[in-house]
């Protein structure tokens, strides 16, 4: 950087800037990015940053008190800087840019409309491929429950594609009526065709004929005297009716739209979002994101992040107020969409009375956040008091590990902000060098590598909790002391343990302290180290089964007692493949020639325990 007076180096850059489109970045002494914004107009965008009565905004204050240094990038179009710029704030992690934390994906329903005989598939993400998604659905237990039922009624494959074309002789899901069998022509594209768009009409929350159908199914069987298939037709009929009572019209128009409403305290903003589809709604979402941009900055972030993170991107976007550079979002979103995509702003009818909605959901979820927010500080301040901690732990970081009787050893770190998780933030490892089964030894790789990594896995904590007895505890502290890091407070919690029937406490184990404590199961201090060590189990867990199924395939049959290479062969030809015999009900599974109750239940032991 060139000697003199930063705000002149600053200034001398930002008049060289061009005055088209493109992305500026502001960074600081050591070349940190700091913020990363895009304009329409580059120089008098950045010019506004550094003139005598300056931007006005707080955050814009804070920033231009650390900025050292300002770098621009042209591109031909402002919608190429809109992309440009989610790009650059995923790369740099900006402290002044809003980085949209979205732990949560509701399910979609895929269907691949260029395939002659589509299926219907869960998704949580949406790619850019052509296929139809249906939703959000907020319930993924009950989007489940509802293609099952709807398999009775529309009897559509749910076996992959490869086994669609490699069967000889249909499975046994056609055998009990839920498959019709396009494997081995059994049904036309034509007649196939039309059980799908039923199917997609109720998902949908449209009637189109399937209730009368269903009376008319169920009035022939009556006739006939087939009064078990009538009452199974009348329970379906009573169940459908039931599931589209409940969808509350709330768009005469049946438009698909996002309502997207903003609530603000505290320095955290509560982003509310109601889905509407076919002018139902169909699911709401609230974000906090703890943020000082101003609600119209905020609201242009948002619509920018989020909605080229795999979402479904509606034709019409409900704000309550119009953020920066509409047009240039609007073309972001409609090239992404694939169609057009309208953001405006309503001030009356029925597209404000969901506004009205959206801002009260935001609303309250906000005081239940801050709510939280209080108990959980008060949880970490009682655990600091217990602990002896000088101040109450912002960052807790918990590790365990987890193996399959000593084989493919891995582990888990959870984060805990605030008492809060932070998903983003969790990492796993792979263990290298500590044999398997060598708790301690992995324990103590594991913690060298996180402190020997440093900023590239997370600020430091201010308490580690680590998952076990004292042996993985000293284990870690020799680890830690060992990396060179700054000493950072630990603390074990050795599981509560079942033993002649009496069940032990959690035992909170300390390096100074010869005898365990024990809190009441309750106790909040407790419950926010119990917190750590379940998501760091459940993150390493996740991983090691993850490790295992890419090389667990087809030999995960092998050596079963009862599983010879005839029923290996019809375990596949049923169920298509390892993964979804795992997923296969336990009364499909014993339901296939051959397998029966016990060996169904000896099957499903196995393949757990394999991953």
């Amino acid at each position: 950087m060139s000697a003199g007076d930063p705000r002149e180096r600053l200034g001398a850059v930002a008049g060289r800037a061009p005055s088209g489109p493109g992305v500026y970045r502001w960074l600081d002494e050591s070349g940190r990015v700091l913020y990363v914004g895009k304009a329409a107009n580059l120089r008098a965008r950045v010019r506004t940053y550094l003139g005598a009565r300056g931007d006005g905004r707080p955050l814009v204050h804070l920033l231009m008190r650390r900025a050292a240094d300002l770098d621009v990038i042209a591109t031909s179009t402002a919608a190429e800087a809109l992309l440009l710029e989610n790009t650059l704030i995923k790369q740099h992690r900006p402290p002044y840019n809003l980085r949209l934390k979205d732990d949560k994906s509701y399910l979609l329903v895929r269907v691949d409309r260029q395939h002659e005989f589509p299926r219907l598939r869960l998704v949580r993400k949406v790619k850019r491929d052509g296929a139809l998604y249906l939703g959000p659905f907020a319930s993924a237990k009950g989007v489940r429950r509802t293609l099952r039922f709807l398999r009775t009624i529309y009897p559509l494959r749910t076996c992959t594609d490869r086994e669609l074309a490699e069967r000889r002789k249909p499975c046994l899901y056609h055998q009990i009526g839920r498959c019709a069998a396009p494997c081995v022509g059994l049904v036309t594209p034509e007649a196939y065709g039309a059980l799908l768009s039923g199917a997609l009409a109720v998902l949908r929350g449209r009637d189109d004929g399937v209730l009368d159908g269903l009376v008319t199914a169920m009035e022939s069987a009556s006739a006939a005297r087939e009064y078990e298939r009538a009452a199974i037709l009348r329970d379906r009929h009573q169940a459908l009716e039931s599931a589209l009572a409940r969808q509350e019209t709330v768009s005469p128009d049946g438009k698909d739209r996002d309502v997207v409403a903003v609530v603000a305290a505290g320095g955290v903003a509560m982003l509310g979002v109601v889905y509407v589809r076919d002018g139902h709604v169909v699911a709401t979402r609230a974000l906090p994101q703890r943020t000082s941009l101003d609600r119209g900055d905020l609201l242009h972030a948002f619509l920018s992040q989020f909605y080229l993170r795999g979402k479904v991107i509606p034709a019409e976007i409900l704000l309550e107020e119009e953020p920066p550079d509409l047009a240039g979002l609007e073309a972001v979103l409609t090239r992404a969409r694939g169609g057009p995509v309208r953001v405006r702003v309503p001030t009356r009818g029925a597209g404000r009375e969901l506004l009205t909605m959206a801002h009260t959901n935001a609303k309250v979820a906000l005081g239940e956040h801050s709510a939280r927010a209080r108990l959980g500080q008060e949880a970490l301040e009682r655990l600091a008091d217990l602990l002896g901690l000088a101040a109450a732990p912002a960052r807790i970081e918990g590790f365990d590990l987890s193996h399959l009787r000593g084989t493919d050893p891995v582990a888990g770190m959870s984060v805990l902000v605030g008492g809060t998780t932070e998903p983003g933030s969790y990492r796993h490892f792979a263990i290298r060098e500590a044999p398997g089964g060598d708790d301690y030894a992995g324990m103590a790789e594991v913690i060298g590598r996180r402190f020997r990594a440093g900023l590239a896995l997370g600020p430091a904590p201010q308490l580690l909790l680590i998952d076990g007895g004292r042996g993985q505890l000293e284990a870690a502290a020799r680890a830690l002391a060992a990396s060179g890091a700054p000493a950072v407070p630990l603390v074990g919690l050795a599981k509560a343990r079942v033993q002649a029937g009496v069940r032990s406490e959690e035992r909170i184990i300390l390096l100074e302290r010869a005898e365990p404590l024990v809190l009441a199961e309750d106790d909040p201090a407790l419950r926010i180290l119990v917190k750590a060590r379940d998501e760091a189990h459940r993150f390493a867990g996740r991983y090691q089964r993850k490790r295992r199924a890419a090389t667990f395939g087809e030999g995960a049959l092998d050596g079963i007692p009862g599983v010879g290479p005839a029923r290996r062969k019809r375990l596949l030809a049923t169920f298509g493949s390892v993964a979804a015999l795992r997923a296969a009900p336990f009364e499909d599974l014993a339901a296939v020639p051959g397998i029966g109750e016990r060996l169904a239940r000896l099957l499903r032991e196995r393949l757990a325990a394999g991953g």
